[in-house]
This record gives structure tokens, sequence and C-alpha cells, in this order.
């Protein structure tokens, strides 16, 4: 066969637009039972007609699909699949249940921040007792939740047990694959994210999310990032300051001996490092609040800025400084981070965000 030949009966992928246009018209659910995730069948095959027009094809779910190219032959004419095309089941509320009851723990990432230990999922409290993510293994086996609004202090859940609950009214597009989920809403005529997760064997990303808890705002988002320009301003006030630090310090060590040996600790030595480790301190500080008057920057915007440049300062890193046990997390972490790359590539400096406080690169042991 004609390489030209074969190229026309390759099978194009069907256009994104017209995707959604026959999701949202089934309410994002098979048009034969109303299950979802869904799959967009061609009603004329694409061996005969070659086509992805919009006329041919219907959303259906996989179990409605296997029936149709079950082994026995079709359960359902075209005839009839014009039918459930044009009058489709439309569910108001779409369910679907999360297999996960075989699990025994979770780790999260909500945003860039990370819980290690699914069972202390509830870092992200709100005031009225409900938790954005939480984790119940007491029976055995476990259950996930994930709040998706706080309506005159009562829960609206995403996913309640294991049971994933969407309103279907309040989509405008959605996708979803059974381990990874992103609805999009369209309040005050613009297209927004409402929640972007993805579900592997040992941990669950949320990647975005925008709702409200009681009227005030609840973000994971990405901050923007800083012009070179303003990044360079802050790593050379850094370098001047480490150039401070270190004749100070050196000022520090060349002191008379004021104190002995006592129980074989070296008594001036450790005064000495704790007088280093105090201007150390009081440096940071006023690299935190004293230069913040220069930008005009939200608080924990600089504060995420300035913590990338001090990262990489040979005086002012706290990697050496922390603790083992901190330090196998941040392991875990990387390792995570390194096998789940793709998933991570746009993950850095995504914050949670609700009533003014920021959440950014926190670990919850």
């Amino acid at each position: 066969m004609k390489r030209s030949t074969c190229s026309r009966k390759a099978r194009e992928r069907v256009k994104s637009d017209i995707r959604q246009r026959l999701a949202r018209y089934a309410n994002f659910a098979c048009s034969i039972c109303g299950s979802i995730p869904i799959v967009f069948h061609h009603i004329e095959e694409w061996s005969e007609k070659f086509s992805n027009d919009e006329k041919y094809l219907i959303p259906i779910c996989d179990k409605c699909h296997r029936r149709i190219h079950g082994e026995g032959g079709r359960l359902y004419s075209k005839s009839e699949l014009y039918e459930f095309k044009n009058a489709p089941k439309r569910p108001p509320i779409l369910t679907d249940e999360l297999p996960l009851e075989h699990k025994r723990c979770y780790s999260f990432f909500v945003g860039c921040n990370f819980i290690a230990n699914g069972e202390r999922a509830t870092l992200f409290r709100f005031p009225e007792g409900h938790h954005l993510v939480s984790v119940d293994t007491s029976s055995g086996t476990l259950k996930l939740s994930i709040l998706a609004s706080i309506q005159g202090n009562e829960a609206v859940y995403l996913i309640r047990d294991n049971e994933l609950v969407i309103d279907s009214q309040d989509v405008w597009d959605m996708k979803y694959s059974g381990n990874s989920l992103q609805i999009w809403r369209r309040p005050d005529r613009r297209k927004s994210i409402f929640i972007d997760l993805a579900i592997h064997p040992d941990v669950i990303i949320i990647r975005r999310m925008s709702t409200t808890f009681n009227g005030k705002t609840f973000q994971i988002r990405r901050l923007r990032s800083p012009q070179g320009r303003q990044v360079d301003k802050i790593a050379n006030k850094v370098k001047q300051y480490e150039e401070l630090y270190r004749e100070m310090s050196a000022e520090i060590d060349n002191r008379p001996r004021i104190g002995g040996v006592s129980g074989g600790i070296d008594v001036d030595t450790l005064i000495k490092q704790k007088q280093k480790d105090l201007l150390k301190t009081r440096m940071e500080q006023e690299l935190s609040y004293g230069f913040y008057r220069n930008f005009k920057w939200p608080w924990s915007y600089y504060q995420w800025v300035l913590s990338g440049v001090l990262m990489k300062s040979p005086v002012f890193s706290r990697e050496r400084d922390i603790p083992m046990e901190l330090r196998t997390m941040h392991e875990m972490v990387a390792f995570i981070r390194a096998k789940y790359k793709k998933e991570f590539e746009d993950l850095t400096g995504v914050v949670v965000e609700y009533d003014g406080e920021v959440l950014l690169d926190n670990i919850n042991l």
C-alpha cells in the first residue's frame, strides 16, 4: 500500500472543541447510561468514513463501548446510537466510585506543599471544622474525601468516602479518566479551573483549585515568575550581606577566649558559634523585612523569591541545618518529584492561598 494511502487511513484525534461540545450536550456523561468517564465512539466507523465529523460521534462510557465492540457483535444498532446521541441520558449529578479501598495510606501534594502521611491529610483545616483533604482508615480500608466548598457552614464534597460527586450544571468543561480529574467553571463569563488533580499509586497531587469556603476565596495557584532584573537585585543584596557576615564572623572568631573546656565541651567555641548564629538570623531578618520595602510585591511572594535566592547562598542556605528526620523527608519528596517528573514540571511555586494566608513548600510529617 502506498504511504499516502496509509496516512489517509490513520485515525486522527478528535478536535478539542468538538469533544467539548459533545460532552457538554450529554452533561459530560455517557449518552446511553449516564456513567463517567466517557470516550467518543464513531457511530459511522472510521474505517468506512475516515471522518471525525461531529455528527458521527457519540460520548459513551467504557462499559457501553465494550458492548458495541463485543465479541458477540453490537448490542446497539446505528439507528439506536443516533437516538441516544440526540436524546442523551444527561444526569444532573455525575457519580463514580474510586477504587481506593485496598490502599493503606496516601501521601499528598497540595500545590507544592507535601503531606507525608495520608492519615494526617487534615493539614488544611477551616474554622468550621471541615478539612480540604481527609483520609479515614479506621474501618481497615482507605476512604478519601476532598472538599469542594462550604456554603452556610455546610460542607459540599467533590469526593466523599471515595465517591466522586459532581454537579454537571456547574461544569463548563471536564476531563476525567478515573485517575485524573480536571473541571472548569465559567463564573462571570470567564472560564476558570475549579479542580485539577491526579491520583497515582502512592501520591495524590492537587495541582490547581479555585473555590470559596463561606464566601472566602480558596486557591491553589502558581505564582508568576519574577523578572530577571528583580531577582538580580535581591541576589546582589544577599551577596553584600554574605561579605558583611564573613567580616563580622571573623571578628567574632578573633576575640580573646573567655571560656575554657568543661565536660569535654569547648565553651568559648560554643559561645562564638551562638553569636555567629544570632548574627546570621539578624541579617536574614533584615533581608526579609528591610529590603522588602524596595518591592511592590505581596509579602508571601517576596518571601518565595527571597527563599529561592537564599537556598543558593553559601552563607544563608539552611540545607546543612536541617534535622536528619526532615532531611530524609526532603529526600522522599525529591524521589516522588523525580518519579512523576512530568506531573511536577509546572508545580514549582504553586501555593495554597486562603483568606490572605499563603502556604508554600511546607512539609507535614
